[in-house]
C-alpha cells in the first residue's frame, strides 16, 4: 500500500489464509472461521466496527485471500 498504514491484531487467532496455506502455521486451527473462540475478529466484533467507523478496511473482507488480522487505511 502506498501512503498508508496497517495494523495486524492477534495474528495467532486471526491468521492470513491464502490458497490453503495459513500464516502463522501455528494458527491453522483458527483459520476455521465458523468455530467460536476468544479473540476472533468478525464483522460483529466491536474492534471491527471501530476500525470501519474511522475509515479502515479489513483483510477479512478480501475476496481471494483472507488476512483476518489486518486493518489498513490510506492516509
Amino acid at each position: 500500500m502506498l501512503n498508508g498504514t496497517a495494523i495486524d491484531i492477534n495474528p495467532l487467532y486471526n491468521p492470513y489464509v491464502s490458497n490453503g496455506k495459513v500464516s502463522p502455521a501455528s494458527a491453522t486451527v483458527y483459520s476455521n472461521r465458523s468455530s467460536d473462540y476468544k479473540y476472533k475478529i468478525t464483522k460483529d466484533d466491536p474492534l471491527y466496527k471501530l476500525f470501519i467507523k474511522y475509515g479502515w478496511s479489513w483483510g477479512g473482507n478480501w475476496s481471494t485471500k483472507k488476512d483476518y488480522q489486518h486493518f489498513e487505511k490510506n492516509i
